[in-house]
């Protein structure tokens, strides 16, 4: 099986499910610029984390956990509208698009954001084929990996240790700015999936470890990367002296320890029932040039 055709198929059947969940309502720029950041595109990595999950400890139908799923979407898409915001990483493009920002201004972008993370947790909660005391435990691990204790409390270590920090700061930064949401996708799978306490154990290790391997990437990516390709500004956490992985441990080191955590991903995972597509997806994450 090719990875990379896998993942564009689940990527277009999660464009369709979300089309399906994505909210309408009043005032209308609101939902129009909630719809056009959700619509830019990308991987849908986070979901497609969650179903595969769920399959690779046994769970057969998708279909009642689909909402779940994309509600991981809505809180990325929700992150990277805030990322790109001038008080953040002042972006103007994103996968080869204006920011949300630059379309619908800045007090929009900062609202349709936040409309996308309660719109999420609103889904989770209208979800009718899950047991109660499965969807709070859903709910507390999104919360956790993508809140203080996780992305956000990465975001916030990132801004803070611009252009000077410890090698502890970058490892701070990189596990919760991206790796515990990350996590937080095989957990959930895990968990609507039934898994066995080993499993999920296993699944939250390999979570931890593709997460890391992911934001490694993507700090090589902007180092050697292709704009046209990336479809935004490449070399820019160089200009900002971010606390990056080549910034830290340099070009060739860096692609040595994503291989490390993606070689330790696969040794965890391989302790559930059907790990063979989380492999693949391990390997991709390193290997891919967007």
């Amino acid at each position: 099986m090719n990875i990379e055709s896998y993942i564009r198929r689940q990527g277009e059947f999660i464009n369709q499910v979300l089309q399906e969940f994505l909210p309408e309502g009043v005032p209308e720029i609101l939902f129009d610029a909630m719809r056009y950041s959700v619509n830019a595109g990308g991987k849908r990595l986070r979901p497609i984390l969650v179903l595969e999950s769920a399959k690779a400890v046994g769970k057969e139908n998708i279909n009642d956990i689909l909402d779940i799923a994309v509600a991981t979407e809505f809180i990325h898409t929700y992150s990277l509208i805030h990322d790109d915001l001038p008080a953040m990483d002042d972006d103007d493009l994103r996968r080869g698009k204006p920011t949300c920002h630059i379309v619908y201004g800045e007090a929009i972008a900062i609202l349709a954001g936040d409309g996308l993370q309660s719109y999420a947790f609103e889904l989770i909660s209208k979800n009718q084929s899950v047991s109660s005391d499965k969807l709070i435990k859903v709910v507390n691990l999104l919360a956790h990996g993508t809140g203080v204790f996780g992305m956000v409390g990465g975001q916030a270590a990132d801004i803070l240790h611009e252009k000077e920090g410890t090698f502890n700061d970058i490892q701070f930064i990189h596990i919760h700015k991206t790796a515990k949401f990350i996590q937080a996708c095989c957990q959930i799978g895990a968990v609507l999936g039934d898994a066995s306490p080993e499993e999920e154990k296993a699944l939250s290790d390999y979570g931890l470890h593709i997460g890391i391997a992911f934001q490694i990437q993507d700090d090589i990516l902007d180092v050697v990367g292709k704009e046209e390709k990336l479809g935004k500004r490449v070399k820019k956490d160089i200009e900002k002296s971010k606390l990056t992985y080549p910034y830290v441990y340099g070009l060739e080191k860096s692609k040595s320890l994503a291989k490390e955590h993606v070689e330790k991903a696969i040794l965890s995972v391989k302790k559930v029932k059907n790990p063979d597509i989380l492999v693949k997806l391990a390997e991709f994450v390193i290997s891919r040039e967007v």
